[in-house]
């Protein structure tokens, strides 16, 4: 891979990783809710979760999701059922009285990447395109695909946390905090409703 192509790379991991989607408007609201230290498992988790999604696009199944059919439809049902769930998770750490609502789990966190439409089309678009033909090996793409958004991933989710940290910090907690909690999870949900229409 070239020097040129590898930047163009690192430009697209920036801005696909940078950009609002499920991942980013979750963390959004989870720092904005309950803080960083709640989210920073929560992104760990979901960074270890976008590993197996894209070396399976390096290996082959992303050519089997572009190509549709039942497992796209599945994918499509499982994707919308969880963010609705992640989404009331997200409200129900606002809504509920503070030590009555369970904080994300880990194991939530792993599920957000491989359930996410946004990221399944950035790991599609991003193999299409820088690593077809490139002169390395499978095993040399795949290690820099997943590289790449795992870094991204990492920076931008924990950014997106500490904004909605900032937030709190900034209006407190009250009906105001809540309503843009809330409003934050429904647009999440919405972002993955958009996707999967596409």
């Amino acid at each position: 891979m070239d020097t040129a192509t590898l930047m163009a790379f690192a430009v697209f991991v920036i801005i696909m990783t940078g950009t609002p989607g499920p991942g980013n408007l979750a963390f959004l609201a989870i720092g904005a809710s309950s803080g960083y230290r709640t989210a920073f498992p929560v992104i760990i988790a979901s960074q270890i979760g976008s590993l197996p999604l894209n070396l399976a696009v390096a290996y082959g199944l992303g050519h089997i999701m572009a190509q549709g059919g039942i497992i796209v439809s599945v994918f499509k049902a499982l994707s919308l059922t969880y963010m609705a769930f992640l989404a009331w998770r997200i409200i129900s750490l606002t809504i509920r009285p503070k030590g009555e609502a369970t904080l994300l789990t880990f194991w939530e966190g792993l599920l957000i990447h491989p359930l996410s439409p946004k990221t399944w089309a950035m790991s599609l678009v991003a193999f299409s395109t820088f690593f077809a033909g490139n002169g390395l090996d499978l095993h040399a793409n795949a290690a820099i695909l997943a590289t790449g958004f795992l870094l991204g991933g990492m920076v931008f989710h924990s950014l997106w946390a500490l904004v909605g940290v900032s937030i709190l910090a900034l209006i407190g907690e009250g009906r105001l905090m809540r309503s843009i909690t809330v409003a934050m999870a429904l647009t999440m949900l919405a972002a993955t409703v958009w996707a999967l229409m596409l």
